[in-house]
């Protein structure tokens, strides 16, 4: 039987060992290149780890770090978290949405561009030449600008020639049945592509057609709403899962600021889906199929069968 591997920061893991899974989180976070100070800046390799320990001991396993090209990813600074802390770490390349796409985007064409990116998958990122697991594009809010669209077909095209898993920012949970369709022009088979924070909408039928179209999706803004919406959102995902798509559902939080991490002061913190929302959770749509959104669904996304 030939093992399925995924990339993480500190090398190959067997996609069987994943564990639990968050699919769609950020630990390290600087954008390059914005005038101001971006409110979601996470630069402290202590207190990452002291996020990622309540994590795995809530029984966490594997955090996908979301952070791409030009927007302060670090993956030496990942290794040291993910050394410390114990945690399989799978960090990305790719280019996110119009506000944090490089100086260098118009200057290059789209040979050159999809060259940078088919380095890291094949050469690695770094002096550790770590390699990504998946690659990430973006988008805005109620809207696909051109530049977007040209950097979804460069990374969606580079991503198919190798192999890789897509993991996309939908702004606010918009634009993800347009993101979809230009992915798929590109080429790319629906079941190896997430799109992330479609949560937000809180519009099931939305969610579901995504899922109808093979695509997997991640709920990953609970915890996060100062308006304490995590009860419409379990409700949602009720749902989805009586709909017949829990196949299709990955569980995260997102949490790349440092008002959700306790380590700042802040809250619910990483753990939180864990060691709080499960209970809630599983009440309503039993410990399978809570079970499918953070191992099996983020595992089969990960691999490339």
């Amino acid at each position: 039987m030939v093992k399925i591997m995924v990339n993480t920061v500190l090398g190959p893991v067997e996609a069987a060992d994943l564990g639990v899974t968050y699919i769609h989180e950020h630990l390290y976070v600087k954008p390059n290149e914005l005038p101001a100070f971006y409110p979601y800046t996470l630069d402290d390799v202590d207190r990452g780890v002291a996020e990622i320990d309540n994590f795995m001991a809530a029984g966490g396993s594997t955090i996908g770090e979301l952070s791409p090209l030009n927007f302060g990813r670090n993956t030496e600074a990942l290794r040291v978290m993910a050394k410390r802390a114990g945690c399989h770490i799978v960090c990305v390349t790719g280019l996110h949405k119009e506000e944090h796409l490089p100086s260098w985007f118009d200057r290059l064409s789209d040979t050159e561009i999809a060259e940078v990116i088919a380095d890291e998958i094949e050469d690695g990122i770094g002096t550790h030449h770590v390699k990504p697991g998946a690659v990430k594009v973006g988008t805005s809010l109620n809207a696909i600008t051109e530049r977007e669209r040209r950097a979804i077909r460069i990374c969606t095209s580079v991503a198919v020639g190798h192999r890789m898993p897509m993991i996309t920012h939908c702004d606010k949970g918009t634009m993800a049945l347009e993101q979809l369709s230009l992915i798929e022009a590109e080429g790319m088979d629906p079941s190896h592509v997430c799109l992330s924070h479609v949560d937000l909408t809180l519009d099931t039928a939305y969610i579901a057609e995504i899922c109808w179209a093979g695509a997997y999706v991640s709920l990953d803004h609970v915890g996060r709403d100062l308006a304490g919406r995590d009860h419409e959102r379990v409700a949602m995902i009720k749902e989805l899962v009586d709909l017949g798509v829990g196949g299709r559902l990955c569980l995260a939080g997102d949490m790349g600021k440092k008002d959700y991490w306790p380590s700042y002061g802040g809250k619910p913190g990483l753990a939180y889906i864990l060691a709080g929302l499960k209970r809630e959770l599983v009440g309503c749509i039993g410990e399978k199929a809570f079970d499918a959104m953070v191992r099996a669904n983020p595992q089969r996304l990960l691999s490339w069968e």
